[in-house]
């Protein structure tokens, strides 16, 4: 048995060689593999983009009022001025505003009311409970006719409504000196159009 160390036998210079290009190629391959399934080329999955609707647009339309008018009269339809009309018991005044609605979109639905300030309209609520008042609020515009609350949609874009508020002093349920020299304010009674 030959006990001399085995020596193992070295490959030639050209041999060595040609085994480490074809590694290296082999590496390289793998990584650019690998790269291009991670999302680096076109390895990954196909995909496709089109453009649509370049050129559409999306408008909202508007809910608004233009050219608002106020007007007082009596109950026979005489215009008053109410800072110096001094109303009695059995009178009617009326407050007419009018305004014209702009009212634009498709699904477009809302109110229109006449709103007296809070304090007023629960002092004027009081005394139409007890039986001294009538108050009643009648919106129209052409044939169309609301109580209290005018429905709106885009059909009424453009019309005139007027609100008429009318206050009835019941002379019969007036006993001595009620309501003598009361002065009340109508500041802050506006005209309110809402979406619904």
């Amino acid at each position: 048995m030959n006990t001399a160390s085995q020596t193992p036998l070295s490959e030639s210079p050209v041999q060595g060689g040609k085994n480490r290009r074809a590694g290296k190629a082999v590496l390289a391959g793998a990584v650019a593999v690998g790269l291009l399934a991670a999302g680096g080329g076109t390895f990954s999955k196909w995909s496709e983009e089109q453009a649509i609707a370049s050129k559409d647009i999306i408008t909202a339309g508007e809910l608004s009022m233009a050219g608002t008018t106020v007007a007082w009269k009596d109950g026979v339809g005489t215009t008053i001025d109410p800072a110096k009309y001094q109303i009695v018991p059995g009178d009617i005044i009326e407050l007419h505003a009018s305004t014209t609605v702009i009212a634009e979109g498709d699904n477009l639905e809302g109110t229109l009311e006449l709103q007296l300030p809070a304090q007023l309209q629960q002092e004027i609520d009081a005394l139409e409970r007890a039986g001294y008042v009538s108050y009643d609020v009648t919106l129209t515009s052409g044939d169309k006719s609301a109580e209290d609350s005018y429905p709106i949609t885009a059909e009424d874009n453009g019309d005139v409504v007027t609100a008429v508020a009318t206050f009835t002093w019941h002379a019969d349920r007036t006993t001595g000196s009620d309501g003598e020299n009361v002065t009340k304010s109508l500041s802050g009674t506006k005209l309110v159009l809402t979406q619904q």
